[in-house]
């Protein structure tokens, strides 16, 4: 199962007797995914609208079929269809046939303020309507987000990467979208695709924070908990690449002091010395291995590291001269 499914499952168990909360989740739902059918020809005067949602959850299809009886007691069918896609699966499409009552749905969402089917569109619209002056509170925009995900929403696995996306069918639901998320302090992005109209997001801050807004807790520590593994994994790997640059950084230089002081040795340069190099040149030859920290503890007399180093820089000199 899909990371999207399994938080379009979770999405589905969420269940709330505030008829506000259930009108806006369906409206949502229609927005991202219904169409309007109209009854009779151009010259019927008496045309009335009729609307069909399809998604490729039996659950979901349930789920607003059962809203839509409860709701408005409209009369109502799911059709089930083979989808034409390459991966066999099945697309339910609920039906609601023309009828007076579709009006009152219809007029919620915007779609016929002046109550004349002829404006209708093939799509639906917030029809320019401000967030503040569509929902009753704050449970309703959770509400509306909540299934505006489940009519058309896509999240992917984050294991693999961070991306959550939403396709509206045209502008007006995509910048109405883009508003809701905003009192939510999330700043999804819109992009436009083969004609359909992308609002998404790739922080994954953000997507946890819209997960958290629909109700969507389980899936929300899910992403937390990779978050935690791939950011201790990166701290891991940052810490060992650093410890074998140092590593690398140290055989170099330890090379480099060896091989100068064996040609001060081959040019009889080592008997002239003070003690103090000819000490630190015996050891180094002796521990080519060491970093300089644990060279200097092997020294009678004790000695810093950064004394060590100084040292040794001046046996480099020396065997340059």
């Amino acid at each position: 199962m899909s990371f999207t499914s399994e938080v379009k499952e979770q999405l589905l168990r969420i269940n709330t007797s505030k008829r506000c909360c259930r009108t806006a989740e369906f409206l949502a739902f229609l927005r991202m995914s219904g169409n309007i059918s109209l009854s009779g020809g151009p010259a019927s005067i008496e045309q009335q609208p009729g609307i069909l949602a399809a998604t490729g959850s039996a659950a979901l299809a349930r789920r607003y079929f059962k809203l839509v009886k409860e709701l408005w007691e409209l009369r109502a069918e799911i059709l089930v269809r083979d989808s034409q896609h390459f991966k066999k699966s099945r697309i339910y499409t609920l039906r609601i046939p023309p009828q007076a009552e579709v009006r009152q749905i219809l007029q919620q969402i915007g779609r016929i303020p002046d109550g004349n089917p002829w404006s209708l569109n093939r799509s639906f619209a917030p029809g320019g309507q401000s967030v503040s002056k569509v929902f009753n509170g704050e449970c309703c925009q959770r509400a509306y987000l909540r299934g505006a995900f489940l009519g058309n929403g896509f999240v992917s696995d984050p294991k693999r990467s961070y991306h959550l996306e939403i396709v509206c069918q045209d502008v007006y639901q995509a910048h109405f979208l883009l508003a809701l998320a905003a009192v939510y302090q999330l700043n999804f992005k819109l992009a436009e695709r083969k004609g359909r109209f992308l609002v998404y997001c790739k922080d994954s801050e953000q997507i946890s924070d819209f997960l958290n807004v629909i109700g969507a807790h389980g899936a929300l520590l899910q992403l937390e908990n990779v978050k935690i593994m791939k950011d201790t994994s990166n701290n891991v790997n940052r810490v060992i690449n650093c410890d074998t640059a140092n590593t690398d950084k140290t055989i170099d230089a330890a090379q480099r002091q060896v091989q100068a002081i064996k040609r001060l040795a081959a040019a009889g340069g080592l008997s002239g010395l003070s003690r103090a190099l000819q000490e630190t040149a015996a050891l180094r030859l002796e521990n080519p291995e060491l970093s300089l920290l644990e060279l200097a503890r092997l020294f009678d007399k004790p000695i810093s590291k950064a004394g060590l180093y100084h040292r040794l820089q001046k046996l480099e000199k020396l065997a340059e001269k």
